[in-house]
């Protein structure tokens, strides 16, 4: 498949009709002066042979015949094909007008020119035909003997030459057909492409719609992930203040170890010295007090006096139980006794 093909495929029956009326309110823009041109034409060749009859006769029946179908047919492109139509009679009404003047066929070559602004090679069958029959009929009448046709100024045309009129006449307008016929393709193909360029717009203006949000998305994630950050670092200082807090409390408390264990330790020999006390100073008068009460007991006769017996032995049971409670001291002062 062609890409002019494609267009056709591409593009929707309302878009055609759309396009095609866009082009021919802009062709008979240009065409209906042209129009009204070749109306007046007819009036300045009325001058040379006294036509004014011909010209204000057909020149009004062609502008008839266009305005009304315009006119009554809005919708539809038949004003279009009477437009060829009436253009071949205006060519076949200068012949008549110029008695035959060859350069008159000229007219066919620039209406044929002039409908391709319409874009529709259909267009130029109406005007070669009537071209052709009319040709065809008038040369056939002046040939025949009749009077005032005003066909060609020539004595006689053979039918060569007729054929290779005819010929030539139908390449101009099928040139101007296939012209116009490939300028229609190529506005199609334009307007599609253009189309396709505003839809590659849009669609780049939607992503670009959709990238800007998500930079703001990413601008207010950004600015939550700054604050975030910032707090981090709050955090962070709060942390460090803390540790600096904690390692100033630790030394503290080293400081509150090392003075309880110094004061510890100055009981502790304190305890110790009262020990060394007990254990000797306090100990020494308890061991010569029991050597004492020993040697009561030999000199002293317990039966005969046994209220000294008595005494002695509560003086010895003292000593004993001082001399106990003196060891158990020295024991538990042992046990507790701790050292840096």
């Amino acid at each position: 498949m062609t890409d002019n093909a494609l267009d056709d495929v591409a593009l929707s029956r309302e878009e055609l009709q759309d396009i095609n009326r866009t082009i021919y309110t802009k062709a008979d823009k240009f065409t209906e002066p042209i129009l009204w041109l070749m109306f007046l034409f007819g009036f300045f060749l009325a001058t040379f042979y006294d036509t004014w009859l011909i010209a204000v006769g057909i020149g009004s029946l062609n502008l008839l015949m266009y305005y009304s179908t315009k006119k009554l047919l809005p919708g539809y492109r038949l004003y279009q094909y009477i437009y060829s139509g009436i253009s071949a009679l205006f060519a076949a009404q200068y012949i008549y007008q110029m008695h035959g003047m060859a350069e008159m066929h000229f007219w066919v070559f620039i209406t044929s020119a002039v409908l391709i602004i319409y874009q529709n090679w259909k267009l130029q069958l109406p005007l070669i035909l009537i071209v052709i029959i009319h040709h065809g009929t008038f040369a056939y009448l002046q040939y025949s003997g009749y009077k005032e046709v005003y066909f060609t100024q020539l004595d006689y045309m053979d039918l060569t030459t007729f054929i290779f009129h005819g010929v030539l006449a139908s390449c101009v307008c099928l040139v101007s057909g296939v012209w116009g016929y490939n300028i229609h393709k190529r506005t199609l193909h334009s307007i599609l492409q253009y189309n396709n360029l505003e839809k590659l717009k849009s669609a780049l203006e939607e992503n670009a719609s959709k990238i800007e949000g998500m930079n703001q998305q990413l601008l207010l994630s950004n600015a939550e992930i700054q604050k975030k950050n910032e707090e981090l670092r709050a955090s962070e200082e709060e942390l460090l203040a803390s540790g600096e807090e904690l390692k100033q409390i630790n030394e503290n408390l080293n400081k509150v170890v090392i003075e309880r264990t110094d004061a510890l330790l100055h009981q502790n020999n304190i305890l110790v010295h009262h020990a060394f006390i007990n254990a000797h100073k306090v100990r020494a008068p308890l061991a010569r007090i029991l050597g004492i009460t020993n040697l009561i007991k030999l000199e002293v006769d317990m039966e005969a006096n046994p209220s000294a017996a008595e005494l002695l032995h509560r003086l010895n049971e003292s000593a004993n139980e001082l001399d106990e409670t003196l060891r158990e001291v020295r024991v538990s002062l042992d046990k507790a006794e701790f050292k840096k």
